[in-house]
């Protein structure tokens, strides 16, 4: 693991708290005022990716501590639970939630109530160590005041104890990992897109003759095809990417909670059963899904005959859309005129493979607004997509021609909601 470690003694160099406070970082999270000499162990539980940019700051004067150790990390951002267990062992830590260089939100830790999903119960015979119905674990909190090594948790299934020692023993070994943890944003971002490489999804036009024309009549020096993502590997990582990205819009609240995942027919309709079995299976998240019929059905059982999954629907259930790519939104807002025949119900967003990151209209006439501001003025939700096309241009422009990096930058001058370079 990268450390990009200070320590004065070693270095010879004198840095006043308010010189180091002042390295700042662009994204990501500061955690404050942990209790001298404990960073590392935050650290070592939170198991930061080894690429991460992570800065150490340790026994730094604390006008109310003393001393305190302060950890930045670039890019990263905590979950609740992470931020529970960090009170288990550093009660007074305070985090800084870091956009665009500024301070976005302070939080104070705060020992939890209950910790579930986390820690195994030490009595074998407890129901939650079943070897084939197992519960989830769910542990009170039980804290003195003022004396942290005193904190105890107790089996809320046996009231077995776990003691502080054990605690710290299990956070810091390498068997520990959070049941249904989330991830970064970054390892997800890397993970969906090696998948798109290495399966053929993501393809690239080889000259100006073999440019794809899209839909909207628009030639495009490169081409998203989710239908190349149909074998076991593929699916599986389908599913861990969406199911870990929208849990992690749910974390940061920046989703609201919703009932039924829906897909527009045909590539939104795999992704939506996807979702709904990871979110299942990987955070323990019951959802329904939903799609559109392309026509409308005219026999049988008619409940469903515009939207399958439509007789389980009641007024004013939340709904959240996925699909594969957004370019221009057209086909997004005939979903969205489908979903109408539902009656009563709220769109809480819409999460999409990859973001193109044009503007509407078409080869010709080209719209002053992007797909995903159109969406987001018009119907009132936000937009977000596991990928967009600026992050997938910067991995791979290097490895494309002076010829087809042109036609990239070309493209969206003419077409682009962003430029490339």
């Amino acid at each position: 693991m990268r450390y990009a470690l200070i320590l004065m003694e070693e270095m010879g160099i004198k840095l006043t708290e308010k010189e180091l406070l002042v390295r700042k970082i662009e994204n990501g999270i500061v955690v404050d005022h942990i209790p001298a000499e404990k960073s590392f162990l935050v650290l070592k539980f939170l198991k930061i990716d080894p690429k991460a940019k992570v800065v150490v700051a340790t026994n730094v004067d604390s006008t109310k501590y003393g001393k305190k150790d302060i950890i930045k990390i670039e890019g990263r951002y905590l979950t609740s639970k992470e931020i529970d267990l960090i009170s288990l062992v550093a009660p007074t830590a305070t985090i800084d939630y870091i956009e665009n260089w500024k301070v976005k939100k302070k939080h104070k830790v705060k020992l939890p109530d209950v910790i579930k999903g986390v820690f195994k119960c030490p009595n074998l015979f407890c129901s939650t160590n079943n070897e084939y119905k197992p519960q989830r674990t769910k542990f009170k909190v039980l804290s003195t005041e003022g004396d942290i090594r005193k904190t105890m948790l107790q089996c809320s299934y046996c009231n077995s104890f776990l003691y502080y020692g054990t605690i710290v023993d299990f956070l810091t070994s390498n068997a520990f990992s959070l049941e249904g943890g989330l991830v970064s944003r970054e390892k997800i971002e890397k993970t969906f897109l090696d998948i798109l490489i290495k399966k053929g999804a993501l393809k690239i036009a080889s000259d100006q003759d073999e440019l794809f024309i899209l839909q909207s009549g628009r030639p495009s020096p490169y081409f998203i095809n989710m239908g190349a993502l149909t074998e076991g590997e593929s699916l599986a990582k389908i599913k861990w990417a969406f199911a870990s990205y929208i849990a992690l819009l749910l974390e940061e609240k920046k989703l609201d909670d919703f009932d039924f995942v829906f897909g527009p027919a045909y590539k939104g309709i795999s992704l939506a059963s996807l979702i709904c079995e990871g979110l299942n299976e990987l955070f323990g998240m019951q959802k329904r899904y939903m799609y559109d019929r392309k026509e409308e059905k005219v026999y049988g059982d008619k409940t469903d005959r515009v939207i399958v999954g439509a007789e389980y629907f009641k007024p004013g259930q939340r709904i959240l859309i996925v699909d594969d790519v957004i370019t221009t939104g057209r086909t997004k807002v005939k979903a969205l005129e489908k979903l109408k025949q539902l009656g009563e119900h709220e769109v809480v967003g819409m999460v999409v493979a990859v973001d193109r990151q044009e503007k509407m209209g078409d080869a010709i006439k080209v719209e002053n607004k992007s797909a995903v501001d159109y969406l987001q003025d018009k119907f009132g939700f936000r937009v977000y997509s596991v990928l967009n096309i600026q992050s997938i241009f910067n991995l791979i422009k290097d490895k494309l021609t002076k010829e087809m990096k042109r036609s990239w930058i070309e493209y969206y001058e003419k077409y682009g909601a962003i430029k490339l370079r």
